[in-house]
């Protein structure tokens, strides 16, 4: 039945509760996966409506609930820090990932769509997975902001002050959010000691 069917992806996708994202970071900048692709896809419409952004919004909000999927048979993530300073490899993540969607692909009746949005977000060509993308990294800054903290040493300091240029460049109309967001960020470094460098600047420069 499909409503049996249902249950057991709701149910077994439910487990990206459990994912734990920051995991470098001391307990109090942790969260969940869930708790980040929610915040992500609730920045979709809301983001594009107030910039002006011209994308097929709907379709956004479905890589954005999605694009964190694989990481739900995970305790915690591949944390990004971790893979910058080479403790964990991304094509392990890559690997890890790709196994995860072929199995949700594989055994789910709607699973070729679950995994054609996700790779889409992989594959970072369309305008969508481009602005969802990018609204992941800024998703991190913010996050960053509401906890109030970073991590505990100026190398992770330098990777949250410029975790996002890379994306947001590749979706520019995005700039005048990161360079808003960028104020607070840097508010929150310097009381933990980090030196903000200029290279952290962008979109300033």
């Amino acid at each position: 039945m499909d409503s049996e069917e249902l249950v057991d992806f709701f149910t077994q996708t439910n487990k990206l509760k459990q994912t734990i994202r920051y995991s470098s970071c001391p307990k109090k900048i942790q969260e969940s996966s869930a708790g980040h692709s929610w915040h992500v896809a609730l920045m979709v419409p809301i983001v594009a409506q107030k910039l002006g952004i011209k994308i097929n919004v709907q379709h956004a909000t479905e890589i954005a609930l999605v694009h964190d999927l694989a990481e739900r048979v995970l305790k915690e993530d591949f944390d990004s820090y971790l893979i910058a300073i080479g403790t964990l490899k991304e094509v392990d993540k890559k690997k890890s990932e790709k196994e995860e969607m072929d199995r949700i692909k594989n055994n789910f009746s709607f699973g070729n769509k679950i995994y054609s949005l996700w790779s889409e977000y992989g594959e970072n060509k369309t305008r969508e997975a481009k602005f969802v993308r990018a609204l992941d990294k800024l998703e991190s800054h913010l996050h960053i902001i509401e906890r109030g903290a970073s991590g505990d040493n100026a190398d992770d300091g330098k990777h949250q002050a410029t975790y996002a240029d890379n994306a947001v460049k590749d979706f520019p109309e995005l700039a005048p959010l990161l360079k808003s967001i960028k104020k607070k960020l840097k508010l929150i470094l310097e009381k933990q000691g980090l030196k903000w460098d200029k290279e952290y600047n962008y979109p300033e420069n």
